[in-house]
């Protein structure tokens, strides 16, 4: 992925760690269904001319057809080496321009794909975090509104959906990782004929030479696919998790409007009781969740020193420090996120506390 394409999609993954509200009517919206009309306009114009080059190839295979079998039907090739080899010549360079010109167009259907996984992100954000943010709205009011019973199943109808969904992915990620053993196998089978075969450079290894790297291919396409379904999973278990913390603190909010309508102290007190052991235990929490963040922190400073010192190597080993800097870099936006909940539930049972406590002291 290279161009707008991979700083649309850094941006978008940005966006959503950072937990900032995104929508269709966001720009990078816009911005992204502008992109995917650029790639697929200039796929267009990469059909066209593959088009045209490959009138021009037919043209030229046939005239070498024709010099083949003229140098077949006399048995010899006097007179016919410079107008074979020119023909040849020039299908290799027509050859190599659509070769070329495929590998764009490859790269325009993966960026155009990475696009509108991002979309698709986007929309679904939009949904669970707009009904969140209503929650928190009505929570603010400090009264339940007529919406509360509306928004409650609203969260469980898209909760559910994302369930599904995450559900509809485990099965995919069976079956993808199933086709995958068996790609390894046919490549593992390959590969052992090849060895017995070393040195050798004729039609039947260059066919297994290209089966070879055919089945790499595929298996690295089977892969990426692996990867997409466990991103679009993560995304649905962190999108239920924002809903079920909304949802519950939806209904914390309701009993607690309950209780004080009802008017029994002594129920209020008890509930206090509880409430200060909820602050202390969210916060002892916090503490720890801090500290686990630290040493990431401190990590990610480790990694990025290490890797440093190898700025112009390549290795198994620089491989290996790499993967542990992002592993630790995702822990550390984890744990960035985990805190920002626990902040939000700081600030409810805190407001909640000082309702009762007034209710109390009446």
């Amino acid at each position: 992925m290279f161009g707008a394409a991979k700083d649309l999609v850094a941006e978008v993954e940005a966006l959503v760690a950072g937990g900032k509200p995104l929508g269709r009517a966001s720009p990078v919206y816009a911005q992204i269904n502008e992109e995917m009309d650029k790639l697929r306009a200039a796929n267009d114009k990469i059909l066209a001319e593959v088009s045209a080059l490959d009138k021009s190839r037919e043209d030229l295979i046939a005239a070498s057809d024709r010099q083949i079998t003229e140098i077949s039907d006399k048995g010899k090739a006097d007179g016919y080496v410079q107008g074979v080899v020119e023909t040849l010549s020039q299908i290799e360079e027509l050859e190599r321009r659509t070769a070329e010109m495929r590998s764009s167009q490859i790269q325009n259907y993966l960026n155009i794909g990475a696009l509108k996984r991002q979309r698709v992100f986007i929309e679904k954000s939009e949904k669970a975090l707009g009904l969140a943010e209503q929650v928190y709205a009505v929570l603010d009011e400090e009264a339940a509104g007529s919406d509360v019973e509306a928004l409650a199943a609203s969260m469980s109808e898209v909760v559910l959906e994302l369930r599904e969904e995450f559900d509809s992915f485990a099965k995919e990620i069976m079956k993808t990782k199933k086709d995958i053993d068996n790609k390894v196998g046919f490549i593992r089978s390959i590969e052992l004929t090849l060895r017995a075969k070393r040195g050798k450079a004729d039609h039947e290894t260059d066919a297994l030479r290209t089966s070879l790297e055919s089945g790499l291919y595929e298996a690295r396409r089977k892969n990426a696919k692996l990867t997409r379904y466990r991103i679009q999973q993560a995304l649905n278990v962190k999108l239920i998790a924002v809903l079920e913390r909304a949802r519950q603190s939806l209904q914390r909010h309701s009993d607690i409007q309950v209780l004080l309508s009802s008017g029994d102290k002594e129920q209020m007190e008890m509930r206090v009781k509880m409430l200060l052991r909820d602050i202390e235990l969210t916060n002892k929490t916090a503490q720890e969740l801090r500290a686990k963040r630290a040493a990431f922190t401190k990590e990610v400073s480790g990694k990025t020193e290490q890797l440093r010192k190898f700025a112009e190597i390549v290795t198994p080993e620089t491989g290996a420090l790499r993967e542990q800097l992002i592993e630790a870099l995702r822990e550390e936006s984890l744990c960035i996120g985990r805190l920002a909940v626990l902040r939000r539930v700081q600030a409810q049972d805190v407001k909640l506390l000082a309702r009762l406590g007034k209710a109390l002291a009446v």
